[in-house]
């Protein structure tokens, strides 16, 4: 495969990291944030303790003993993480981890991954290969599988990191940008977080009087680590495909797996046809009534009437190629097929032209009073001047036909009013299966109107929420609640309680209408119109409480 000699592209593999990544068992994740959450949480409290705590020095060797036991607990996991990844491209189970095992583990990257820390930061400079040092790490991580010691897995670590250098550059300057982006996200929901909290709970803060008190040194780090743990997953899956891969050009790995894979397709196949051969075979068979000869009633025809439909047959269209065709032959010999029929179209053309210049000279002769007809044979000279004469004469009458034309509509439509339409706005219907259609997407009467048609249709259950979706949108026009994509049933039910108090009929008969709604729209409750017709009562009570 070509993939062999360059690699696989660094999209195709990080798409495939992606991939396997989220479908990956929950034990797997659970597995790698088993050890990357603690350390991220140690390093937070380490990083605001040593920056804000006056008593920072007398803790300080306790601290980074605390967080150089984080790390290596983090990378034990993470590297128990690359080995149920692998262990799921492969096609196997999750491997055993006993104790022998997760000890070598452990120690290898308590030998291995203490260098990166002082590593990878010198390899931005000029000194070392910063992407040849981070693929290290990582693929020591990767291939640490507690079957080797620590020499076996670093030669195995700078092999891989070797291998396809402009793969790894290239996917390492992909994911530094996807990291910086998802960085961004964080500080932008993070920032806005006082803010929510205080235009949905009146939370007032010291950060919703000065937002620009938040940046500081332990925002920035405690963004990094939610970075991190966004980010380092798909991190450590890429370089568990680029392990396996290598490992692959020797051991055929992957055409293993793809075999397995190929093995459980043809089983399944192989399943559903003895299902659909056992339902069919299993089927009784029941032949059809043959009648007997002398049950048949065959109708008697005369010979005379025969040959009649013989004859009438035989002289039909699609049977003319069994007449003679001496006469054919002999008139085909001369010129071919093709010759022909441009010879009989050309000979078409010629006649309903003679007819049309004889038609115009006949035309011209009245209008000029010409005396000497004008032969339209091939070899007839033309006149130039006749024929500029003509010209102008055809264009007068186009004229005259397109200004008759003209005053004659402008005649017709002297009387008719002109009547104004009002114009109204086109609005797009929302697909109401979806559910990020929000209620904000049509007015209220647009709602409603489109209940009324699912309701007609027997669309139950979308009918329904048509109708929900009008009563908040006639909600919002009261200022009794704000739509916004991210609340729930209950946060509006709570809005309404809160802004709606002067108004107690109201908050019943919502909360009604929400139960009987999540009833339907969420559980497995069958509806009917008449339930349908309830809900749209009670949405005009609530229309007309208050």
């Amino acid at each position: 495969m070509k993939w062999r000699q360059k690699g696989k592209g660094a999209f195709d593999l990080i798409e495939e990291a992606v991939h396997r990544l989220r479908t990956a068992p929950v034990a797997t994740l659970a597995v790698y944030y088993l050890g990357s959450i603690p350390f991220v949480l140690g390093l937070l409290f380490f990083w605001t303790d040593m920056s804000r705590s006056p008593f920072a020095n007398q803790h300080l060797a306790d601290a980074s003993l605390a967080m150089a036991v984080l790390f290596v607990w983090m990378k034990f996991w993470q590297a128990v993480f690359a080995r149920r990844i692998r262990a799921q491209i492969a096609i196997q189970p999750p491997p055993a981890l006993n104790l022998g095992r997760a000890t070598r583990i452990l120690l290898t990257q308590l030998i291995l991954q203490p260098l990166g820390l002082f590593l990878i930061p010198l390899s931005l400079l000029p000194v070392l290969p910063f992407a040849w040092v981070y693929a290290f790490h990582q693929n020591a991580t990767a291939l640490a599988d507690g079957e080797e010691g620590a020499a076996a897995l670093f030669k195995k670590s700078c092999r891989q990191a070797a291998l396809w250098p402009a793969q790894n550059n290239a996917a390492l300057a992909v994911l530094l940008g996807f990291a910086f982006y998802v960085f961004l996200n964080w500080a932008a929901v993070c920032l806005a977080l006082p803010q929510l909290f205080k235009m949905l709970f009146g939370i007032q803060s010291v950060f919703t009087r000065s937002p620009w008190g938040m940046l500081n040194t332990t925002f920035f780090a405690a963004m990094f680590g939610l970075t991190y743990l966004c980010v380092d997953p798909i991190l450590k899956t890429f370089y568990a495909l680029r392990c396996f891969y290598g490992e692959s050009l020797q051991s055929g790995g992957d055409l293993k797996a793809d075999l397995k894979q190929l093995l459980r397709s043809t089983q399944k196949i192989a399943a559903v046809f003895f299902i659909f051969s056992a339902i069919f075979l299993s089927a009784p068979v029941t032949a059809a009534a043959v009648p007997s000869s002398g049950s048949q009633n065959v109708p008697q025809i005369s010979p005379q009437e025969l040959d009649r439909a013989i004859n009438q047959t035989i002289h039909e269209r699609k049977y003319t190629w069994r007449m003679p065709r001496e006469k054919i032959a002999e008139t085909a010999a001369s010129e071919g097929i093709i010759e022909k029929f441009f010879d009989n179209i050309g000979a078409m053309l010629r006649r309903w032209a003679r007819a049309f210049l004889h038609w115009l000279d006949e035309l011209l002769r009245k209008l000029f009073h010409r005396r000497h007809p004008v032969s339209y044979e091939p070899n007839t000279n033309w006149d130039w001047g006749e024929s500029v004469q003509l010209l102008l004469w055809t264009l007068v009458v186009v004229v005259a036909s397109a200004l008759g034309v003209f005053l004659y509509r402008v005649w017709r439509n002297r009387h008719k009013s002109r009547t104004i339409v009002p114009t109204a706005a086109i609005l797009p219907v929302p697909d109401i299966a979806d559910e990020d259609v929000g209620a904000d997407q049509l007015p209220e009467d647009g709602w409603t109107t489109l209940a009324r048609e699912l309701l007609a249709r027997g669309e139950f259950r979308l009918a329904m929420r048509a109708f929900y979706l009008a009563s908040l949108a006639h909600l919002a026009a009261r200022n009794l609640i704000r739509i916004a994509r991210f609340k729930s049933n209950r946060d509006y039910e709570h809005e309404l309680r809160r802004r709606g108090h002067s108004l107690p009929e109201l908050l019943p008969v919502f909360a009604d209408n929400i139960s009987a709604f999540e009833r339907i729209w969420y559980g497995m409750h069958e509806v009917n119109s008449d339930m349908v017709n309830r809900f749209a009562s009670n949405v005009e009570r609530l229309k007309s409480a208050g």
